[in-house]
């Protein structure tokens, strides 16, 4: 048996995510051909994002753009391309490309035209092809990219790419959980030459779905059964529809109020609520129940313009009501947003509860509240000032995540025998960690931005 030899003039280089979390960007040539992986921004807690560096110089030399999922880090500085020299297509799924877009036009509300403007968002969206899973595409002369699902939110995936051979699995974001939506990533059925993977977690230990949603519920129904409120910052993206996917199907006795931007993303959800996008629990569920949707119950109520002629009023009433009630809200990490409003009323009964299911990050409100802070500013009735308010609610954290666990990397690795790991998207001591743990006779590598590596 002869041994296939990689392509020796293939090279990764990153532009951001190698040593962080945030801007994932990342380009793959071979002297001939160029394809970019992602193109995203990180987010700063008061401070203007940051987009990949040196990426932008690259744009007119791309043959083309691959995009793993929806989320800003991700998909954020995509637009640019179009505005300073690439002509050529972006891939993603559809679910993504709904979801992308209202993202960027959020993101030109915020930042306005600091990376790009609209005319690259409508360029970029003109441009994107859609794709389903187990779809193979041809990217580029003899270059083929196939999206498995990922398990992490709607649409997202790993991207399989058949290199003029040269197989390469890029995982973006995967999560090894089963979720209300997943059944956590799924197992390209082939042996690959290198594996690009996310190390968010590093070794951290990631408590089982199931457990994590026992706990929640057991809080959250404690809380509404003494005659309190539950307020539950959360992402708009992905981990508001699991949350409230947890929710619905057990507590149908008490109101759901859903705030914010998670409203839009539910419609989305709602347009792929089949089995191309989601898995087999989730549509068997809907079928019991005899439902078209687990966020569209009698006891569910979005706070939208379309139901209330002020959504401001109306939260102000339900501040002011005495009754019990759960309050699903962005923003994810108690920065500026409705979440401010609904703070205002709840946070200083000690009897209530503020239930953290996500990631917080160094510099944000919900960081220093999980850190111990009990004292928070927070935005004024125009939004235009700050004050500050005293936390006498509980506060709880959730183990809720949506990125796979060393275990699930381990797995993976067994399975597919990569020849070479390349490890991304995780802060230092994650990925040191990881490198430790994650042996199968191939040390992992770990990306340095701006520093190509050979994928021979």
């Amino acid at each position: 048996m002869i041994e296939k030899k990689l392509n020796e003039n293939l090279t990764l280089t990153g532009y951001g995510a190698t040593e962080e979390v945030g801007r994932s960007a990342f380009i793959l040539e071979d002297g001939e051909h160029r394809v970019l992986l992602e193109a995203g921004i990180k987010l700063r807690p008061n401070e203007l994002s940051l987009s990949p560096e040196g990426l932008i110089e690259k744009a007119p030399e791309l043959d083309a753009v691959l995009l793993s999922h929806a989320h800003v880090d991700h998909s954020g500085y995509l637009p640019a391309l179009w505005e300073n020299g690439y002509y050529g297509k972006l891939y993603m799924t559809e679910p993504t490309l709904d979801i992308t877009f209202v993202l960027w036009k959020d993101h030109l509300k915020i930042e306005g035209r600091r990376h790009w403007s609209y005319e690259g968002l409508e360029r970029a969206y003109e441009n994107t092809q859609t794709v389903k899973y187990h779809e193979r595409v041809e990217i580029a002369p003899e270059i083929f990219a196939t999206f498995y699902n990922s398990g992490h939110i709607l649409g997202a995936s790993m991207i399989l790419i058949d290199w003029k051979g040269t197989k390469i699995l890029y995982t973006g974001d995967i999560n090894d959980q089963q979720t209300p939506l997943f059944d956590g990533f799924e197992m390209p059925d082939e042996e690959i030459d290198v594996l690009i993977t996310e190390s968010t977690n590093g070794i951290r230990e990631i408590i089982p779905r199931h457990e994590v949603n026992k706990e929640f519920l057991a809080a959250v129904i404690e809380t509404l059964e003494r005659g309190k409120k539950v307020i539950i910052p959360c992402f708009a993206v992905g981990r508001s529809q699991e949350v409230l996917c947890v929710l619905t199907e057990n507590i149908k006795d008490y109101p759901i109020y859903v705030d914010g931007m998670i409203n839009k993303m539910i419609a989305i959800t709602e347009k792929y609520l089949d089995e191309g996008w989601v898995d087999g629990p989730l549509i068997e569920r809907l079928k019991k129940e005899k439902v078209n949707s687990p966020f569209k119950y009698s006891n569910v109520f979005p706070i939208t313009p379309e139901f209330y002629d002020s959504t401001g009023e109306f939260r102000t009433f339900l501040g002011k009501a005495k009754e019990p009630l759960i309050i699903v809200t962005t923003s994810g990490m108690m920065m500026p947003s409705p979440l401010h409003t609904h703070l205002r009323f709840a946070a200083q009964d000690k009897g209530n509860m503020i239930a953290i299911t996500g990631y917080q990050a160094e510099g944000t409100i919900g960081r220093e509240v999980l850190d111990g802070k009990r004292t928070i500013q927070v935005s004024g009735w125009n939004r235009k000032s700050t004050f500050d308010l005293k936390i006498n609610a509980k506060v709880q954290r959730f183990g809720f995540s949506g990125h796979v666990s060393s275990q699930g990397l381990k797995d993976l690795i067994s399975t597919i025998k990569p020849k070479k790991i390349i490890m991304i998207h995780g802060d230092p001591q994650n990925q040191a960690d990881l490198k430790d743990k994650l042996t199968n006779g191939v040390l992992p590598v770990v990306a340095q931005r701006n520093i190509p590596i050979k994928l021979q």
